[in-house]
């Protein structure tokens, strides 16, 4: 497989255009902080299931568009899960040591995609265009899932800002409830992640950054949240020992979404993009070392 490394002195990462443009492999100082699968990833499956996505997977943070959650195979342009652009073939059509650009276009979509690093910086940005003579219902997520080294010790989660959340069924579900004070929440244990964390998921509103602190590093991720108004949290701590999992996943999900939960375009709700309307977003990791650390 293909792949471009962008790198400075402090921050290196590599891009996958032939696995949905996928930022993988990251590392700061030496150290890892992007999730790593368990298994050599496999050719990916068109209109595929989680469990075929997840054989795919490189890891790493990846668009999930015009996708997010369980497949959808009705209609005119049927998705596998997460979207068929999240392991699809992205053409470069710039490359530079700090910054990559590529695009997908297919399905009467278009989507532009731009990578940028700094000493402790990566920033993205990226637009989704229906070219299609139809309105077009589209989930957008960046599926952007921190692990390896970096989880090493205890996670604090911090949301920057009058935070509210709910929790979801693993599947991804709400289940009718309801968002309610971040704080509501931080008493039963949410803010923290270690390795006795159950497999879980939830999400935010009402916010446009979180903080997430090991005992080394702080990583700061920031959206768009105009475009992108919610925030899921994916934790799976090799609790789930179901397939595709099998107790061997690392994983914590900050995925900035325009989706209020993560059941898909089968029964979630949607953004729908009129004829010729393009959106555009855009998220920045910033990572740095603790104070005194």
């Amino acid at each position: 497989m293909t792949f471009h490394t962008l790198a400075t002195e402090k921050l290196s990462l590599s891009v996958l255009p032939e696995n949905g443009a996928a930022i993988t492999d990251g590392s700061f100082l030496g150290k890892s902080f992007l999730a790593k699968p368990p298994y050599p990833s496999i050719v990916p499956t068109h209109l595929g299931t989680e469990s075929d996505w997840v054989a795919a997977w490189n890891g790493g943070w990846q668009p999930l568009l015009p996708n997010a959650g369980g497949e959808y195979l009705q209609g005119k342009y049927p998705q596998g899960f997460h979207g068929n652009a999240s392991q699809a073939i992205w053409n470069v059509t710039e490359a530079k040591p700090h910054s990559i650009s590529l695009n997908w276009s297919d399905e009467n979509l278009q989507s532009e995609r731009g990578i940028k690093i700094s000493d402790n910086e990566i920033s993205v940005s990226c637009s989704l265009e229906n070219l299609d003579n139809n309105p077009r219902p589209v989930i957008v997520t960046e599926h952007l899932v921190l692990g390896s080294e970096f989880l090493n010790s205890e996670i604090t989660l911090t949301p920057v800002g009058e935070a509210q959340f709910r929790e979801l069924a693993y599947d991804g579900s709400a289940n009718g409830a309801e968002f309610a004070p971040w704080e509501s929440f931080e008493k039963v244990g949410w803010s923290k992640v270690d390795s006795n964390t159950p497999a879980r998921m939830g999400v935010f509103s009402n916010i446009s950054c979180i903080k997430v602190q090991n005992a080394e590093y702080e990583i700061e991720i920031s959206w768009d949240a105009t475009q992108l108004p919610y925030l899921w949290i994916w934790e799976e701590m090799g609790q789930t020992v179901d397939h595709p999992w099998n107790g061997k996943y690392w994983a914590l999900g900050i995925e900035p979404s325009n989706a209020a939960d993560g059941v898909g375009l089968n029964g979630g709700p949607a953004v729908t993009l009129e004829v010729n309307e393009k959106i555009e977003w855009s998220v920045k990791l910033k990572i740095h070392e603790r104070a005194g650390k």
